[in-house]
């Protein structure tokens, strides 16, 4: 389920200085957004998911044990937004004119959320948008169980002053939430972000322990790849449509492939005899899937990626002359 981003049009976020929620790019939260003990664990910017070029939220599980967690106001906040997708809810909130707080898949949300519902999204950064409800830090916004699926729900915060870097800003910046995304985490006190850190996961952690963000590496297989040369002023999302290729590790290690609208994530697993770090593959690797079949990616000079994907049979000896499929940056 994707988040109404509002227009995405690759506007600048309008002067902040309109915004009734009034100006503070420094924004601190003294409060925690949820019963830290009732989860499982949690998931930075840039982890792989299906359908997703970049993850611009975090996905906070729920432990299986638990059936609800309550959700609380990190910090005092106005309530600007609210979507209902049918099963639940994506409110939007200002925590300053230059920070903006979401939550996604909030199951059960307090009545002001609930009869504050529009049909669409705003743009992140509206400042027209007036208050709907104001929220004092550690104040309950709802409950929530999560995704049917996964038990997760979303947390992002975007900062209007702060660009996130891709290895290509344009596939990317056209994209609002993608371009001003942020570590939610950063913005808490010390005590509290080390509690959220530590719930990075799924553990062991075999990466250096951060809240990640972009994914790619310059000269090497990891991160974005489109199969467009073309960059495209108006993407959808990242331009999912055009089956881009997402190469990375997670935090325990393993390798995850995703193609496009491919609902499947593939994935070598740590320890595995064809696992390789792909922000350490320079030139070739073929990776093994633990479905089955493999991928083999062969970096060229002028920087593009080719591409085989088989979906049986094993990693031949050498990459073939035949079959591939090109990607760019």
């Amino acid at each position: 389920m994707i988040l109404a981003c509002g227009s995405d049009d690759g506007s600048e976020p309008p002067p902040s200085s309109v915004c009734e929620t009034g100006s503070n790019p420094n924004v601190t939260f003294t409060n925690s957004f949820t019963d830290l003990d009732d989860i499982a664990h949690i998931e930075p910017l840039g982890e792989l998911q299906a359908f997703h070029n970049f993850s611009a939220h975090t996905y906070v599980f729920i432990k299986p044990e638990v059936t609800e967690v309550p959700v609380y106001a990190p910090v005092d906040m106005d309530l600007v937004n609210v979507t209902f997708n049918g099963t639940d809810y994506q409110p939007t909130f200002r925590a300053s004119c230059e920070v903006v707080i979401r939550f996604g898949h909030i199951t059960n949300p307090v009545s002001t959320i609930r009869d504050a519902v529009v049909t669409q999204g705003i743009p992140l950064f509206d400042a027209q948008a007036p208050t709907l409800a104001s929220f004092s830090a550690g104040e309950r916004i709802g409950t929530t169980s999560g995704t049917v699926q996964a038990k997760s729900f979303d947390f992002g915060v975007y900062h209007s002053e702060r660009s996130l870097t891709f290895l290509n800003n344009d596939r990317f910046h056209p994209v609002e939430t993608f371009r001003h995304t942020t570590c939610p985490y950063d913005y808490f006190s010390t005590d509290l972000r080390n509690q959220m850190y530590d719930l990075f996961g799924p553990k062991p952690i075999a990466q250096p322990l951060s809240c990640r963000g972009p994914r790619g590496r310059a000269g090497t297989i990891a991160g974005p790849w489109f199969d467009t040369e073309e960059v495209f002023s108006t993407p959808y999302h990242g331009q999912t449509e055009f089956s881009p290729l997402l190469v990375a590790t997670t935090l325990n290690g393993t390798v995850k492939i995703v193609r496009g609208t491919e609902s499947n994530v593939y994935r070598t697993l740590l320890g595995a005899a064809t696992h390789a770090d792909p922000e350490e593959v320079t030139t070739e690797h073929c990776y093994e899937m633990e479905s089955g079949g493999y991928f083999y990616f062969q970096l060229q000079t002028d920087g593009t990626l080719r591409v085989v994907r088989e979906t049986s049979g094993t990693c031949p000896p050498e990459f073939p002359s035949s079959g591939y499929m090109t990607y760019y940056r």
